[in-house]
């Protein structure tokens, strides 16, 4: 990508507040996003790992789902959401290995694609990568490990509460990534179903924790969410 792409500099804001490139000099950014093209995948869009395991790709506007299905039930369970400035598939570049998942775009997605064989050769280049990988891949495992806890040692109502402390706004108190998606794609999150998450979502209405308009959630009193996820409520 130029700067004579009309995209040039809104992706290149999204290179700069990736926690991979963030570090990386003006120079090397500019550097990197001349090895980049920019791709649009529709929403609904569904891919495996496989067909893209040559690549890295680095989210500039969207949400894309990582998930697993069982083959027999159908049942699914969301890994992640990723947005903007997350990359994927990163765990190509550690091991060469196929990673088997599946993915799934919530919006339209924009994406900034570069081969693995050019990020290889940036990382010798720019050492320092190495240390922002490492950051990444850090914090996408303690979301797994933060994940993993909740699944196994809280029930279903606390689980949604963490939930949705874990994706709000400090400021605004506003959701991110997670706002607007359907009580199935809530469930997926927090390993349950649609309608226990509708009666959870019922009960955080009736404490005055959330209110709902339009698959919209609003937090209304952020002490009872608290209290509902360090399970301090007793109301419920």
């Amino acid at each position: 990508m130029t700067p004579e792409n009309p995209h040039y500099f809104r992706c290149l804001e999204a290179l700069k507040g990736s926690i991979i490139f963030k570090d990386l000099d003006s120079i090397d950014i500019q550097h990197l996003i001349k090895k980049m093209t920019r791709i649009k995948w529709t929403a609904g869009v569904f891919k495996r790992s496989f067909e893209f395991n040559s690549s890295l790709h680095v989210i500039v506007s969207g949400r894309l789902k990582m998930y697993q299905i069982n083959p027999s039930t159908g049942r699914e369970h969301t890994i992640y959401i990723l947005t903007k400035g997350d990359v994927f598939d990163v765990m190509h570049l550690m091991d060469n290995k196929t990673h088997d998942v599946y993915w799934e775009t919530l919006d339209d997605l924009e994406i900034l694609t570069i081969s693995i064989t050019e990020v290889n050769q940036i990382i010798e280049e720019n050492p320092k990568i190495y240390h922002s990988i490492l950051k990444y891949i850090g914090h996408m495992m303690r979301m797994l490990e933060e994940e993993s806890n909740d699944i196994c040692l809280h029930n279903t109502l606390t689980r949604l509460s963490h939930l949705l402390l874990k994706h709000m706004d400090g400021e605004s108190h506003q959701l991110k990534t997670i706002n607007n998606l359907p009580n199935n794609e809530i469930a997926n999150l927090i390993g349950t179903t649609r309608a226990v998450v509708n009666r959870h979502i019922q009960e955080l209405k009736k404490a005055g924790a959330i209110s709902v308009k339009r698959k919209h959630i609003d937090i209304e009193n952020l002490d009872t969410l608290i209290a509902i996820a360090e399970e301090k409520y007793t109301n419920i």
